[in-house]
C-alpha cells in the first residue's frame, strides 16, 4: 500500500508517496509565504494552498506513473489553528488569518478574568494563537464577513473539502481553537459563550486517524490520481511530527524548531496537577493527549536575521560564524520574543530585544545572542514540561536542526543527551503512521512506528558539561531582563 502525505507548513507544502514501510518513493514541495501586516495581522490567500496541493498532486502522480507505483491513500496533516471564513459554496470570504496573527489580543485580554474556566475546560488559557480569538475578531471587526460565513475552516479541513466534498476537522484541530472541551471531545457550549461563536459556523468534530471522505471525480482529474481513493485526516503537523520523531509512550519529549519552535511530550490521561503553564492538546494517537510548551518565532527570527544581515553567506558560513563566536556572544542578551510570548504567560506585548549592546558588539555576536536565546527560551519550557512528565529523552527536529552547531548548543544548555531520528520528514512519517493505523495496515501507530522507523539514520549530540554552567548563568541573565521588563 501507498500512501501520499501531504504536509502543508507554514512556510512551504510539501507532497511525499510512501510504501507501507516508510521507503519515500516520490516527492514535490511548493514554497509560499504569509503577508504579515503592520498592525500585528498575518494573512494569507487560500488560494496558495489550493494551487501548492493540485501542483504538488500531479506532479507525484506523474513520477508515481513513470514508477508503476500507485497511490492508494491520502494523509493529511497542516498547521494548526489558521482560520478561513467561507461561504455556503464554499468560497473563501477572506484571507486565511494565520496562527501567528495577534490582531485577537485585545479581545484575549478582555477575557483574562475567565481563564481559570477557559483552561479548565479546554487545556488553554485565551491567547492570540488559538483560532477562537481570530473568529471572535471577524465578528468585531468584520461583522459582514462574520454574518455571511457557512463555515470557520482550519487549512486541512479546507483541503480535504476541496479533495472530497465533505467537511469536518478532527480532535487535534479542535484542541487548538479555546472552543472544544478536551474531556468530552465536543464543542464546549459554555466556550462558545464567551466568545460569542455560534457551534454550526464550525466543522463537525472527528477523531483523527479518520477517513475524512474519498476522491472526488473533479479532485481526481485535477490531481491525476484515482477517483474513490480515501483521504485520511492525521491531526495537526506538531502532533504528527512528534509521532514521526518517537513520541509514541510517556517519558519522550520532542522539539521542533521550525518556523516556532514546539515541545512536545506524550501522556495517557491529562494531568490530575495540570497548570496553565502549558497546553494540553489531544495527540493523533488515539486515546493519548500531548502537553506543549512552545516558542513563537525559531526558524522565522533566524530566516530574518540572515536576510538583513548575512543575505550573502550560506548556511555553512553561518555555522562557521557561529562556532567562533564565544558562549555568551560577547555579553550580548537576546529576548527571542519577536512574535510575542507564548507559554509559560502568554504575553502578547513581549518583543524582540538585544540588550548588552557596546561599540565593540558585532553582528557574529548579535547572530549567536539570537541562536543562544531561542535554546534558553525553549530550555525554560522543558522545565515546565518536568513539572508533569519524567522527562528520560529529548528528540530534536525542525529547520534549525539541521545545523550540528545548533543542536550541540541546543544539547549542552539542555545538559541532557538529544536524539535526531531520521531526516527533515518526521511530520510526513507521522501522518504515514497514522494513515497506515487508519487503513488497517497496523493495529497501532506504535506498531507502525516500531516498523517503519528500524532503517532510521540516528544521531547523538552528547552535552558538554564544561560549557553547562557559562549557558545557565546567561540563560539567568535573560530571564531577569525578560522579568524585570514584563513582570
Amino acid at each position: 500500500m501507498n500512501v501520499l502525505v501531504l504536509d502543508v507548513g507554514t512556510s512551504s507544502m510539501r507532497g511525499i508517496l510512501f510504501s507501507a514501510e516508510g521507503a519515500a518513493l516520490a516527492s514535490a514541495q511548493c514554497p509560499y509565504r504569509a503577508d504579515y501586516m503592520e498592525d500585528d495581522g498575518v494573512e494569507q490567500s487560500p488560494s496558495d494552498w489550493e494551487e501548492a496541493m493540485y501542483g504538488i498532486f500531479r506532479s507525484i502522480s506523474a513520477e508515481a506513473m513513470a514508477k508503476h507505483a500507485d497511490i492508494d491513500a491520502v494523509s493529511i496533516t497542516a498547521q494548526r489553528s489558521s482560520v478561513i471564513p467561507v461561504d455556503r459554496d464554499m468560497i473563501p470570504l477572506h484571507r486565511a488569518i494565520m496562527w501567528q496573527d495577534k490582531r485577537s489580543a485585545k479581545i484575549c485580554r478582555q477575557l483574562e478574568c475567565e481563564n481559570e474556566e477557559i483552561f479548565r475546560r479546554c487545556g488553554s488559557k485565551a491567547n492570540t494563537v488559538f483560532s477562537a480569538g481570530k473568529m471572535a475578531w471577524f465578528r468585531k471587526y468584520r461583522p459582514d464577513i462574520y454574518k455571511n460565513t457557512y463555515k470557520f475552516t482550519g487549512v486541512a479541513d479546507y483541503l480535504v473539502y476541496l479533495l472530497t466534498g465533505n467537511l469536518c476537522t478532527d480532535y487535534t484541530y479542535g484542541s487548538r481553537t479555546l472552543l472544544m472541551n478536551i474531556y468530552t471531545h465536543k464543542w464546549d457550549a459554555d466556550l462558545l459563550k464567551l466568545f460569542e461563536v455560534e457551534e454550526e459556523k464550525l466543522c463537525p468534530l472527528v477523531p483523527p486517524g479518520s477517513v475524512s471522505g474519498y476522491l472526488g471525480k473533479d479532485a481526481a482529474e485535477r490531481t491525476g490520481c484515482r477517483e474513490g481513493i480515501p483521504v485520511i485526516t492525521a491531526g495537526g503537523d506538531q502532533q504528527c511530527g512528534t509521532i514521526g520523531q518517537g513520541v509514541v509512550q510517556e517519558g519522550f519529549l520532542s522539539v521542533t524548531a521550525g518556523t516556532g519552535g514546539f515541545l512536545i511530550t506524550a501522556v495517557e490521561e491529562i494531568p490530575k496537577n495540570l497548570q496553565p503553564n502549558v497546553i494540553c492538546n489531544v495527540s493523533s494517537i488515539k486515546g493519548q493527549y500531548i502537553l506543549e510548551s512552545s516558542v513563537l518565532t525559531c526558524c522565522s527570527a533566524f530566516d530574518w536575521f540572515c536576510r538583513n544581515f548575512y543575505e550573502e553567506c550560506s548556511y555553512e558560513e553561518i555555522n562557521r560564524i557561529v562556532e567562533k563566536t564565544p558562549i555568551g556572544s560577547n555579553e550580548v542578551v537576546c529576548l527571542p520574543y519577536f512574535q510575542g510570548r507564548s507559554t509559560p504567560d502568554w504575553n502578547y506585548g513581549a518583543t524582540g530585544m538585544f540588550s548588552n549592546i557596546t561599540l565593540h558588539t558585532g553582528k557574529a555576536d548579535l547572530l549567536r545572542a539570537l541562536l543562544e536565546g531561542i535554546c534558553y527560551e525553549i530550555q525554560n519550557g522543558i522545565d515546565v514540561m518536568k513539572e508533569y512528565v519524567d522527562v528520560k529523552h529529548i528528540l530534536i527536529n525542525g529547520g534549525l536542526a539541521n545545523s550540528d552547531v545548533f543542536n550541540q548548543m541546543q544539547c549542552d544548555v539542555c545538559d541532557i543527551e538529544l536524539i535526531r531520528r531520521g531526516e527533515t520528514d518526521a511530520t510526513a512519517r507521522g501522518a504515514l503512521m497514522v494513515a497506515l493505523q487508519a487503513c488497517g495496515v497496523f493495529t497501532t501507530v506504535q506498531e507502525a512506528f516500531q516498523c517503519i522507523s528500524r532503517q532510521d539514520k540516528v544521531s547523538f549530540y552528547h552535552p558538554d558539561r564544561d560549557k553547562k554552567e557559562k549557558y545557565q548563568k546567561c540563560r539567568e541573565k535573560m530571564n531577569e531582563i525578560y522579568h524585570n521588563l514584563y513582570m
